[in-house]
């Protein structure tokens, strides 16, 4: 199979994954597919698509269900589901207008209840319990339409926790997402760019909160009060939360500072250049999709 050109440098990253030691890239133009090397990028949608730019914002991965994993993507017009690792594509319908969807969630229990949460910009929550067959929208409580991100509880499958972050602050849901509750945040209004549940959350009860412009936020009731975590000028546009001793990674504007949990001490661990940060698929390694096109691997570990 021939390999297309990278993309320019204009070509925005929006979201990284990684399966089965392959790169999977969400930016502007598409969905791409990176080997380790970074070599080869090869635009996924160019079979079913030929000829369209389709800005990818989301990515979300199943890799023990179906032949060779499940890869949905939120994109302009609802979400786009394959089921043999990229090679076909299959656009789910959601309601008319068609939905911008921002991120995407998979149930832990995936491969037994296929239930999936989108969020989007403008038109709220769908939920899917069919892998995306069908969807319904699921907005009572949710008075803020825009969601920019999506975390589901470790134990969703049993507690149903949901948290969204949405343009004004953060709602929470524990039913699945089917009834929301707007929770009262100390810097007010303030859009929430990213959230993740701590790893220890049976034990911690900790959610992390990343605003637009008062810094990191920290819960540790469930997410029902909120306290600042870590004050920093600029946008957190993501939260990496990895089970090893340099366990949180913030991703700030575009660059990206890690949190040793032994001292409380901040370092930076790349200076700029970043449109996005993740969890690798072993989770003990940040993936950050660069500027260029290309997505760095960094091992976690404490510094001496």
């Amino acid at each position: 199979m021939s390999e297309e050109r990278e993309p320019a440098m204009a070509d925005r990253t929006y979201a990284v994954a990684e399966v089965e030691g392959a790169y999977f890239v969400g930016r502007q133009s598409g969905l791409y597919r990176l080997a380790p090397s970074n070599g080869g990028a090869r635009n996924l949608y160019r079979g079913w698509q030929p000829e369209a730019e389709i800005a990818t914002l989301d990515i979300a991965t199943s890799p023990r269900y179906g032949k060779d994993g499940l890869i949905m993507t939120g994109i302009n017009g609802g979400v786009a589901r394959s089921e043999d690792g990229g090679a076909s594509w299959t656009a789910l319908a959601m309601r008319m207008p068609a939905p911008l969807v921002t991120c995407l969630a998979l149930s832990p229990s995936f491969a037994s209840d296929r239930r999936v949460l989108a969020g989007s910009y403008e038109d709220g929550m769908f939920l899917s319990d069919d892998a995306g067959e069908s969807w319904a929208p699921f907005n009572f409580g949710l008075f803020d339409h825009n969601i920019f991100c999506l975390a589901l509880s470790p134990d969703f499958p049993v507690d149903g926790l949901v948290m969204a972050g949405t343009s004004s602050g953060v709602y929470r849901s524990a039913n699945g997402g089917r009834l929301w509750a707007d929770l009262t945040m100390p810097s007010g209004d303030e859009a929430v760019l990213s959230l993740a549940f701590s790893p220890e959350y049976a034990d911690d009860r900790t959610i992390l909160a990343g605003t637009e412009s008062q810094g990191l936020l920290r819960s540790d009731d469930e997410g029902l009060t909120w306290e600042p975590f870590h004050r920093c000028e600029g946008a957190v546009n993501s939260i990496v939360c990895l089970p090893t001793v340099a366990g949180l990674a913030i991703q700030v504007d575009d660059s990206v500072l890690a949190y040793e949990t032994g001292d409380g001490r901040w370092r930076q661990v790349a200076a700029a250049g970043v449109h996005v940060a993740a969890k690798s698929e072993d989770g003990r390694a940040l993936l950050l999709g660069m500027a260029d096109g290309s997505v760095r691997r960094i091992l976690m570990e404490a510094e001496e």
